[in-house]
């Protein structure tokens, strides 16, 4: 393979690292802010006593914020995130590693080139 393709696929890689890491990046941060509240956008259960209010936590597993409401005999009800964050997490990583593939056959196929070129 050509400098300027590895050149080319690396920027490709690194494009779709972020573009795919960015969301979830910002879905994390704002889970930390002090007073997060779940955002109204989310589907709230029937069951729910907005009143009460609700929290919101970073959910590992789907990638994604957790909502989590009472109902009125104090049962808590989580509303999980969507797997679209789940599936922008593993565009990233998948991203990330690939990069990380070509690097390495960059660093083997240039120390092959210079070993040749030292041994001419």
């Amino acid at each position: 393979m050509s400098r300027s393709f590895h050149i080319g696929l690396a920027v490709i890689l690194i494009t779709v690292a972020l573009l795919c890491g960015v969301p979830v990046a910002a879905a994390a941060y704002e889970a930390r802010a002090p007073g997060y509240q779940c955002a109204i956008s989310q589907p709230v259960p029937a069951e729910a006593v907005l009143e009460r209010g609700a929290t919101g936590t970073f959910s590992i597993w789907p990638v994604g914020l957790e909502c989590r409401y009472l109902s009125a005999s104090d049962a808590e009800l989580i509303v999980s995130p969507g797997w679209f964050l789940s599936g922008l997490a593993i565009g990233s990583l998948t991203a990330l590693l690939g990069l990380f593939v070509l690097t390495a056959l960059s660093m083997v196929q240039s120390a092959q080139l210079h070993r040749r070129t030292v041994d001419s």
